[in-house]
């Protein structure tokens, strides 16, 4: 059978094992069928790879080996991905079927969703996505259509694996691979590489769409939207929708923010938020006013009936009523318009000036999370919830992310080691490699570490470059002293590799600290230290043996292993 060839698949089975049913949708990439797996027995859905894209053999590679991570990945808010395979012309994916409607059906037919309805969707999105995230999975295609509800309130994201495949092919080829570009983040439309925030901005904008009826930047072709994603500022969606609670409406600001430091940094962090906003636009955009409002006309309506009951010589006391109603209605008004303040700028200020400022403008402070910040001070404000310029009641809390500060790593011990895996270990530490300056040095071999500066020990900025001092060996021309043998048991010794894992017990403690220290006849050093999770390999150490040396592999201060070498 060729590559292409136009066979009905509907009724077949592919690989004697999952029956397609029907069609059920397609994309730019595949096409969606209802099947079901002959062996377990139960529905499925079954993604056949487009012709067009089946007969790429860099997609196809890096379509299995996306399908491989997202089957991975478990969690009660992502559709599962089951298995994948080919059948002659046929590259398909096999995924949980989900029945019911995806969230680009619902928003066809129903426009605008309520409001908790709304934050529901987005949280259990926010939930899968952070799941996938901790797992070293990006969906990078996240929108409407790969949001499925179930007929039970089930919320699933779904194409993990197809989307992500997508890049092998070309990030702005939306024509035939993204297939929609408005919910792309900026970095993508720019053609670079997308990370967690990327999927946070398109779920933003599918948050904006859910509450307004429409995405953010619609209008144009694909060309121009990509455009409006990269340079113009998104709308409001309270300008939208007028009474959105502002909780809500700086959520989808910071989601949809351009720059990455001003973005939500996780789905946990956007979980947070979500989780503070207010579920009823009655609650928080309706102010005492309001609902005196409702109550005064639903009493004047049943008081309608009864004055009906008796007669036209009423009709002077519903005027009377009537009156009555409008002058609270008003006075309230008045009243709940004069309660609103506009939140002012905070971010960057100490929290001292920062309350300050607030409980001027009769606005409540309060600190909801800490997260560390390479141009922001410590102790400083580093994000606010509701955004500066926003008008709220007055007594709203003002939600703060207070910055601690760049984060600080320990430089490594990296002497005595060849440049390459001093560089490793640097990495691997959260450093970078400087600048490489070589001197001749009477003890340390040639091309290996002398020095690095700044030395080992030292606390600095995570990212910082440590500059490395390279040996030559001996200086020429200077007297040396009787040459040593060059056998086992010479000064110039041997090098053996030591490959540790950290043990796999099955604990939730998260990374510990490692360190491995070297003990031989000149006294002991340490060779190594990072943090690593249970059952991660850490990076491969090299010791160079000149005398019975000892390894040993300390695992939060205890010792987890010892290696003895000789010469």
């Amino acid at each position: 059978m060729t590559q292409g060839a136009s066979v009905p698949i509907v009724g077949q089975v592919l690989n004697d094992r999952y029956e397609v049913l029907e069609k059920i949708g397609e994309g730019g990439m595949a096409v969606a069928y209802r099947g079901r797996d002959r062996v377990l027995g139960r529905a499925v859905a079954i993604k056949v790879m487009r012709p067009e894209l089946a007969g790429d053999a860099a997609f196809l590679a890096r379509f299995r080996r996306e399908a491989r991570a997202a089957a991975g990945v478990t969690h009660e808010h992502i559709a599962g991905v089951y298995d994948s395979g080919s059948d002659g012309p046929y590259h398909y994916i096999v995924m949980e079927y989900v029945e019911g409607q995806s969230l680009k059906e619902r928003l066809r037919q129903e426009g605008a969703l309520p409001l908790a309805e709304a934050l529901r969707i987005a949280t259990a999105a926010a939930a899968g996505l952070e799941a996938a995230h901790e797992a070293g999975v990006i969906h990078r295609d996240i929108k409407p259509h790969n949001i499925l509800l179930g007929r039970e309130g089930q919320v699933k994201v779904t194409d993990f694996g197809i989307a992500g495949a997508a890049s092998s092919v070309g990030q702005t080829d939306t024509s035939t691979i993204v297939g929609s570009v408005q919910y792309m983040s900026p970095e993508q439309a720019r053609g670079e590489g997308v990370g967690p925030q990327g999927d946070l901005y398109s779920l933003g904008a599918t948050l904006f769409e859910m509450l307004t009826g429409k995405p953010p930047f619609g209008g144009g072709d694909r060309l121009a939207i990509l455009h409006k994603h990269i340079y113009d500022r998104p709308p409001r969606a309270g300008e939208t929708r007028p009474g959105l609670p502002p909780e809500v409406d700086s959520v989808v600001a910071h989601c949809l923010e351009k720059d990455l430091s001003r973005r939500f940094a996780s789905a946990r962090e956007l979980l947070s938020y979500l989780a503070a906003c207010p579920r009823s636009e009655e609650a928080a955009a309706v102010p005492w006013a309001g609902r005196w409002r409702r109550q005064l006309a639903h009493a004047l309506a049943g008081a309608g009936w009864w004055l009906r009951q008796r007669g036209v010589w009423l009709l002077a006391a519903a005027v009377l009523m009537a009156a009555v109603v409008t002058g609270l209605s008003l006075l309230a008004s008045a009243r709940g318009r004069a309660t609103m303040v506009k939140v002012p700028d905070i971010e960057g200020m100490s929290t001292a000036a920062a309350r300050e400022l607030l409980g001027a403008r009769k606005l409540l402070y309060r600190e909801v999370l800490t997260k560390p910040s390479e141009d922001v001070a410590a102790g400083c404000v580093l994000s606010q919830v509701p955004s500066s310029g926003l008008e709220v009641a007055a007594e709203t809390v003002v939600k703060v992310v207070l910055s601690t500060g760049p984060s600080h790593v320990v430089v490594p011990e990296v002497t005595r080691m060849s440049v390459t895996q001093a560089q490793w270990n640097l990495e691997a530490a959260g450093l970078a490699g400087g600048r490489v300056r070589e001197v001749y040095h009477e003890s340390v071999p040639k091309d290996y570490v002398a020095v690095t500066l700044p030395e080992a020990g030292t606390r600095v900025v995570r990212g910082t470059a440590v500059d490395m001092v390279v040996s030559l060996g001996p200086e020429p021309g200077l007297p040396v002293g009787p040459s040593l043998p060059t056998g086992p048991g010479s000064r110039q010794g041997r090098e053996y590799p030591l490959d540790f894992t950290m043990p796999a017990d099955g604990s939730d403690e998260g990374e510990r600290e490692v360190v491995i220290e070297v003990v031989d006849e000149d006294g002991s050093r340490i060779i190594y230290r990072g943090r690593h999770g249970p059952g991660e390999r850490i990076p491969q150490q090299t010791i160079r043996v000149v005398s019975a040396t000892t390894a040993r592999i300390l695992v939060d201060g205890k010792v987890c292993a010892k290696r003895q070498y000789l010469p």
